[in-house]
């Protein structure tokens, strides 16, 4: 795991609960890396798994709420590293179904270790899609937190069901995802608006 992840629990933890409960994580968890952690280094998913893991312990927090409140956190610091190729889209499902052939790619530029996750996004409907998500790390909570973070940067609210899970056994964790505009004019609003 990049060095900018285990930057950005520092910041979420710090932000949310202060300076004191992270310096406590760190003392009660035990981590493979004893150096600190740098934003382009790279670092063993066992320590970001203990991380969060203890934090949810601490928190008294499920560990898949720490995860996905934790990705809603990183997505509009990691879209600001690379805003050319998060607001070259319209929509998020279109942002989505660029992950792997775009985003992942230029990713894999800047940082050759970086190891990606697979995202499948077929659109299903103007407002549907379908998404597969595979990753050895299975941080499916992370993922869903990212998703939702992703939605409000689009100004949409992103509802989405689950149907198979990596930690159940499946291959990867495939969502039906519906995609609703925030902020949407009154029927009423809207009609007058037009009527001009």
């Amino acid at each position: 795991m990049k060095g900018v992840v285990f930057n950005l629990l520092e910041a979420f933890v710090c932000e949310g609960w202060g300076d004191e409960v992270y310096e406590a994580l760190l003392e009660r968890t035990e981590l493979e890396t004893q150096e600190p952690f740098v934003g382009p280094g790279t670092y063993p998913d066992s320590d970001l798994v203990a991380l969060a893991s203890n934090a949810a312990l601490m928190l008294d927090l499920p560990l898949g709420a720490v995860l996905r409140a934790f990705g809603e956190y990183c997505f509009p610091q990691l879209a600001a590293k690379v805003p050319m190729l998060v607001d070259s889209h319209s929509d998020l499902i279109s942002f989505l179904q660029s992950i792997d052939s775009v985003l992942h790619v230029e990713v894999r530029k800047l940082m050759p270790q970086a190891v990606t996750p697979t995202f499948l996004v077929d659109r299903t409907g103007p407002d549907t899609a379908r998404l597969a998500y595979h990753s050895e790390r299975r941080l499916c909570g992370f993922m869903e937190g990212l998703l939702v973070g992703a939605g409000r940067h689009f100004g949409t609210d992103v509802e989405f069901t689950k149907h198979s899970c990596m930690h159940q056994g499946a291959a990867s964790c495939e969502y039906d995802l519906v995609v609703h505009v925030q902020h949407a004019l009154p029927t009423s609003v809207a009609g007058t608006a037009a009527q001009g």
